[in-house]
């Protein structure tokens, strides 16, 4: 969380609650203009539907008050009129009817049948109709039919007579056309932004003049599927365009008005509003992303920079140096900078030269430590030895005693092949051996290994001390394994004995005690060979006690070659 993060953080913490704040507001408008989409929609088509009921209500009146006329009943009457009185009848009920026409706001045919006379008339002057006693003798139904594009309506005088139309003294047939209808629906398209229809699943629909015929197929489709109510309204998907859904039932028909409207066309100017504001959302990103950027190179990148120098300054890599070519104020910095880092590697270098001096004097001292240790155990052996009258231990000894002070004699170099001091070890083993009886030694060394270079008695010490604190305190027939492996560029040489072995914490503290500064109850033998392996090679190399197979202690003298070059 540096301070270019917080400042970026900062920017999207102030556009988020804006950007929230108005998406929710939206959303609400929307909410608000669909329910009063749908509200206009279903008021709208009932508005529509009353209207087109309030017609056909005034129609299914006349084929009632109709029968009552006068002239219509006179006409019933049985006796015999004159041609000439019938024909005057007939004039005055046509005239009658056509009032009823003109009082109408829709155009309608009204037809009369006589069954008793076996006449018709009817205000159709065009069509010659005759009277057909099997067309009027089933029971006509109670609601309005629809058949030959045209919608039905009969009635009887008396009015008991729609279920036997045989006993009737008069019979009324009121239809009008289908396209009356579409003709309302024109009308009430022009006035209002919707596109009415009429349905009826079985009929299919009544469109009006100027209507999407593919689109309100497929909304028929979609009515035949629903379970239609009354009314309702629903919302339905049609090519990619989403539609609300208003239909009323005609209890008179038996058709359903429907109506419907896109959303999306009403909800236009409210989407190009919202996609405005995120329009100018996004340019704001922009330009703040590109104010971001700007301090990004300007100033962050230089900060980072500056930051991973003086890491590596503290990692100890005293050799970094930042490059700016900018001329501001972070090149002045960087300059104070590499002044700064090149005074304090030339004082790293002194004091790391300073050190190898101190060093080499070190191991020096190391190395001249050993030798009299090594001597005095010698010939503590020959003193013994001769006590003992063994006179081939103490030419033994005293051959190995002649090959070790040539061996540290014959150069100045302080460091030997592991050929050479597998040499040396060969020769104090059997000297050993011949000491003690009861050992054996094996020796595996890989080839790769024989030529690779180790300080001067390094393995004499710890294969003595295997003998003196392993071996012998045992008293049984001992064993002494040497071998060596690399692994992972990491030279190792195992060391193990079969002797009595050291408890956990015997180990551990023996361990411990090879890091400490040598002090008068530590043996100086193998905290040599440890001291000279870490100064030699770095801080990875050295002694690791630890648990043998073989039931004694096991020594890894491990060492990465030229490591600290």
């Amino acid at each position: 969380m540096n301070v270019f993060t917080k400042m970026t953080l900062l920017i999207l913490f102030f556009l988020i609650p804006v950007i929230v704040l108005y998406t929710y507001s939206n959303r609400e408008s929307v909410a608000v203009i669909e329910q009063e989409i749908q509200s206009s929609t279903t008021n709208r088509l009932s508005t529509f539907a009353a209207s087109v009921e309030s017609n056909i209500y005034q129609l299914s009146l006349y084929g009632i008050s109709i029968g009552q006329d006068s002239s219509i009943q006179e006409f019933q009457l049985p006796d015999n009129k004159a041609p000439y009185e019938r024909v005057r009848l007939s004039g005055a009920i046509l005239e009658k009817m056509n009032l009823y026409n003109a009082a109408s706001k829709w155009h309608s045919t009204i037809t009369l049948y006589f069954p008793r006379q076996q006449e018709v008339i009817s205000t159709d002057y065009y069509t010659s109709i005759p009277y057909d006693e099997g067309e009027l003798s089933a029971p006509f139904p109670q609601t309005w039919i629809y058949a030959d594009n045209s919608f039905i309506w009969h009635t009887t005088e008396p009015t008991t007579a729609m279920e036997n139309p045989g006993r009737a003294r008069l019979i009324t047939k009121i239809s009008f056309p289908a396209n009356q209808l579409s003709s309302l629906l024109d009308q009430d398209k022009e006035n209002n932004r919707g596109d009415p229809f009429l349905f009826h699943d079985e009929f299919g629909i009544i469109s009006n003049s100027s209507a999407n015929t593919a689109l309100m197929a497929n909304l028929g489709e979609e009515l035949r599927q629903a379970p239609l109510q009354e009314q309702e309204g629903f919302r339905t998907k049609l090519d990619n365009t989403e539609y609300y859904v208003s239909y009323i039932k005609s209890n008179s028909l038996n058709w359903y008005y429907v109506d419907y409207v896109p959303m999306q066309q009403i909800l236009s100017p409210v989407t190009s509003s919202r996609n405005l504001f995120y329009l100018s959302i996004a340019v704001l990103l922009v330009m703040s992303f590109a104010v971001i950027f700007t301090l990004y190179r300007s100033v962050q990148l230089p900060l980072l920079q500056l930051i991973k120098g003086t890491k590596r300054l503290s990692d100890g890599d005293f050799s970094v140096r930042l490059d700016n070519s900018k001329h501001n104020e972070f090149s002045q910095l960087f300059l104070r900078f590499n002044i700064m880092a090149q005074r304090i590697q030339e004082l790293i270098e002194n004091v790391y030269e300073e050190k190898l001096r101190r060093r080499d004097a070190t191991l020096k001292q190391l190395q001249s430590q050993i030798n009299p240790h090594f001597l005095y155990n010698c010939l503590f052996y020959i003193k013994n030895m001769a006590r003992l009258k063994n006179e081939e231990a103490v030419v033994a000894m005293s051959l190995n005693l002649g090959e070790y002070y040539r061996y540290i004699t014959r150069s100045e170099n302080d460091l030997a092949t592991v050929r050479e001091e597998l040499n040396m070890v060969t020769n104090y083993l059997k000297i050993q051996s011949l000491r003690l009886d009861r050992m054996s030694f094996t020796i595996d060394m890989p080839d790769d290994i024989l030529e690779r270079t180790v300080p001067r008695l390094s393995l004499q010490p710890i294969i003595e001390n295997a003998i003196i604190h392993g071996l012998e305190p045992k008293g049984e027939q001992g064993q002494i394994s040497i071998r060596g492996k690399t692994e992972d560029g990491l030279h190792i040489i195992i060391m193990e004995d079969s002797g009595v072995g050291m408890t956990d914490e015997q180990l551990e503290q023996i361990q411990q005690d090879l890091a400490k500064h040598l002090h008068e109850d530590m043996g100086c033998g193998t905290w040599n060979v440890n001291q000279r392996l870490s100064y030699q090679f770095g801080g990875e190399s050295g002694l690791i006690y630890s648990r043998s197979p073989l039931g004694g202690v096991r020594v890894d003298m491990i060492w990465r070659e030229h490591s600290n070059k």
